[in-house]
């Protein structure tokens, strides 16, 4: 019994800690669309982003990261109908992965156009499929909230490095990044 529960326990911790890489391996994000970028223009939500930068030197990473830690820190998921525009989330905090992915795209491009960054990294708001084993998740739903499921992407053209990024994932799993095709 006890040499059972040692398995069990080191498998469990073995799940958690590897999360990321079990899940990247897994499941694959296929883009079917774009969304528009929304322009950050809440006065709050800036001073919350300049907050994060100060003293930084900003790379893509840093960029996925700040704009994961304010999406993460700010909204909760909700199934019901909410805003996709970051401005009005900042304040109500309730989105679903539209929303998600909208604060974090708009949080992104607002730290690449404050420090000049646009002619070298690009972000975009991306709708996609999600399939495991290359079987398409969506499938298994009739309920049009799970029609498809909302994504973002930050490019660096100096590098070619391409980060995908699930914002309610990363909020709820912790896992920074996914897999796509999308190039």
């Amino acid at each position: 019994m006890c040499k059972s529960l040692k398995i069990i326990g080191i498998s469990i911790l073995i799940l958690i800690l590897c999360r990321g890489w079990i899940y990247r391996n897994l499941i694959h994000y296929s883009q079917v669309g774009k969304r528009e970028s929304i322009t950050i223009t809440n006065k709050n939500l800036q001073k919350e982003i300049q907050k994060q930068v100060e003293n930084k030197s900003l790379d893509i990473h840093q960029i996925a990261d700040i704009a994961t830690t304010i999406t993460n820190t700010t909204l909760h998921f909700s199934t019901k109908k909410a805003s996709r525009n970051p401005n009005l989330l900042y304040t109500s905090g309730k989105a679903n992965c539209v929303g998600y992915a909208a604060m974090h795209n708009g949080v992104a491009n607002y730290l690449i156009q404050q420090n000049k960054l646009s002619n070298r990294i690009k972000t975009q708001h991306l709708i996609g499929q999600i399939f495991i084993f290359g079987i398409d998740l969506h499938d298994f739903f009739d309920h049009p909230f799970f029609r498809d499921h909302d994504f973002t992407t930050i490019k660096d053209f100096e590098t070619g490095e391409t980060i995908f990024i699930d914002p309610s994932v990363s909020d709820y799993l912790r896992i920074n990044s996914v897999t796509s095709d999308t190039k």
